[in-house]
């Protein structure tokens, strides 16, 4: 089996020894909570087939600590099973939208937090999202999700291929940049774009007239 970290392995056994582990792994895969099958429980409600359309709204509800927010759509889904697994929602509470970016961070608790530091020291710099909440996802309470607790053995070559399960809530919602409306809009777009491509890389010593 695999998770965000690689392969999860059980230690060897020989089914025809021991013919009742296997059975027990066999019938835990068929039987065992969705949770022990890899679903996230902290998501709810997902539709039994996301596939088939049209689909309810919302789609499903996610927690982020102590708030449940409506998922409206998925904008966004990483491909592969091994890495950060980065999902981005469209999600609603109260009355407002908001875009929550779950994913897998790389490293420890300090790198878990690399992105959530530096949203908040950018905030309210044009351009750049506003960070409203952020999660480290707990299994239950106190004890964060982390890929180093699925494995009964952390070898010393997995030590820094431990993730952690991350949630952001981020606004605003914003459309592609070929959703625009008018040439206005969309050549306003790309100047903005450029000037902060020169903002970002002029040194802090130059001076703007």
């Amino acid at each position: 089996m695999y998770d965000h970290s690689g392969a999860v392995v059980t230690p060897p056994i020989n089914i025809d020894t021991h013919p009742n582990n296997f059975l027990h792994i066999f019938s835990c895969l068929v039987f065992g909570k969705l949770e022990c099958l890899g679903y996230d429980p902290s998501i709810l409600n997902i539709p039994d087939d996301p596939l088939r359309l049209p689909l309810p709204a919302p789609i499903g509800r996610i927690l982020v600590n102590d708030h449940t927010y409506d998922i409206l759509e998925v904008i966004f889904s990483s491909q592969g099973l091994v890495g950060r697994g980065t999902v981005c929602y469209l999600a609603w509470r109260g009355d407002k939208e908001y875009i929550i970016k779950d994913h897998w961070v790389l490293g420890s608790k300090v790198d878990t937090l690399n992105e959530v530091k530096m949203l908040q020291a950018m905030k309210d710099v044009r351009g750049v999202p506003q960070l409203i909440d952020h999660w480290l996802v707990e299994i239950k309470p106190g004890k964060v999700n982390q890929t180093g607790l699925y494995r009964y053995k952390l070898l010393n070559s997995l030590q820094d291929a431990v993730r952690t399960h991350v949630r952001l809530v981020l606004k605003p919602h914003a459309q592609p940049l070929y959703m625009f409306w008018t040439k206005a809009e969309l050549l306003g777009a790309i100047r903005d774009i450029i000037s902060s491509k020169y903002i970002f890389n002029t040194p802090p010593s130059s001076t703007f007239n």
